[in-house]
Formats: C-alpha cells, sequence, structure tokens
C-alpha cells in the first residue's frame, strides 16, 4: 500500500461482506488502507457505500472492519470524530452564508493550521461568493468547493473524498491537485473515483471495488 501517513490511521478488513440496496458489495473481503489510496469502481459499484462503511456509518454485514489510530483501536462511539468525509450527497444546511457555513462546521470540528487551514484552502480554491449570499444560491462548482475545503482542512486523521472533481473547472480540478499530495502527507486519504487520473493525482495505493 503508499507510504504510511504521519497519523498512522489504519482500516483492516477481515472476511468482510457488505450488502446494500439487495447489491452484494464486499464477499468475503480481505484488505487494508493505509496511507493514501484511490477506490477504484464503476458507477453503482458500491463505492459510495464503501466510503460511508468506512467513515462508521454503515457497519458489515459479516466478518470485521477494524479502525486503528496510532496503532490504537477506534471504538465505534468515536469512530465518526476520527474521520472527515465529503461527498456530493452531502450538504451543509441551504440556508447559511458563507462565513455561517464555516462557523456552523468549527461547532463540532477543528481547523488545521496553515496553508492547509480552511480560511487559506477557501481562499485558495477560487470560491468567491457574496457574503451575504445563502448557500443556496450559489453554483454546484461554489458549494462543492467549499465542502472540499472544510473536509481538507479539518485536523483529522483520515480523510475521505467521494467523485472529488464533481461540479468543479479546471482551475477548480488544479487547485484540488495541488491539496491532495499536502493533504496526503499528514493524512490517510481515500478517494472514491472512477477517474484516478482526475480526482487521484499522483501514486495512491489501489483498492477495487
Amino acid at each position: 500500500m503508499a507510504s504510511p501517513a504521519i497519523t498512522a490511521a489504519q482500516f483492516e478488513a477481515t472476511g468482510l461482506t457488505l450488502n446494500r440496496g439487495g447489491k452484494r458489495i464486499w464477499e468475503d473481503a480481505s484488505w487494508s488502507i493505509h496511507g493514501y489510496t484511490a477506490l477504484l469502481g464503476a458507477n453503482g459499484a458500491g463505492k459510495s457505500s464503501t466510503l460511508n462503511m468506512l467513515a462508521g456509518q454503515l457497519s458489515p454485514d459479516a466478518g470485521s472492519l477494524v479502525f486503528r489510530v496510532q496503532g490504537e483501536e477506534v471504538a465505534g462511539d468515536a469512530w465518526m470524530r476520527q474521520v472527515t468525509l465529503a461527498a456530493p450527497w452531502l450538504a451543509l444546511p441551504s440556508h447559511l452564508t458563507l462565513s455561517q457555513a464555516v462557523a456552523f462546521h468549527s461547532m463540532f470540528r477543528t481547523p488545521r493550521e496553515g496553508s492547509l487551514s480552511w480560511g487559506n484552502l477557501i481562499q485558495a480554491s477560487g470560491l468567491s461568493v457574496h457574503q451575504e449570499a445563502p448557500m443556496h444560491a450559489w453554483s454546484s462548482g461554489q458549494k462543492q468547493r467549499l465542502h472540499l475545503a472544510l473536509a481538507l482542512g479539518t485536523e483529522s486523521p483520515v480523510v475521505l473524498l467521494d467523485e472529488p472533481a464533481s461540479n468543479l473547472d479546471t482551475q477548480g480540478i488544479e487547485w484540488l491537485h495541488d491539496v491532495i499530495p499536502q493533504v496526503a502527507a499528514v493524512s490517510t486519504l481515500v478517494v472514491a473515483s472512477n477517474d484516478p487520473a482526475k480526482e487521484a493525482p499522483g501514486q495512491p495505493a489501489l483498492l477495487e471495488v
């Protein structure tokens, strides 16, 4: 797999079976994720469900999935506090303005420092909206920039991204390619994609659904 991230966060699946919506996604599978990883698969293969499982929002139907940080197993009730997730199917309350959205997120999570802080990432992403404009008035690309900036800029041992280039223009994708290696150097980063060259640049480890 990829070189260990500084946080040494790891997922270990043993004999894992996962079913979702009548479809079998994993059957008696054993694999590990440690460091920068691209989760590959065609549309509908189960990438999003697998990310949900890694985020602690789904449980395997059989077998086990163990999550460790610095060698210590993370308890189920603490799992979701150790993972940050950005996905097209997740959204902040749409009535919030930019500053309100950041303030809301900060009620639950802690920002990184330096170039990976929320403020610096938002600025670098090219996000530009009127300070009083609620998110329901933003474009899909503007919303995606904010969701990614908040996820990538959250102090977390694990960051999960589901098709992060969705709704991004060329500038946004270039920004994403610049930030991903920085985050992968300090957190275990898992990117679900059917286009790894576009959404998981560099040399991630590969896990195929």
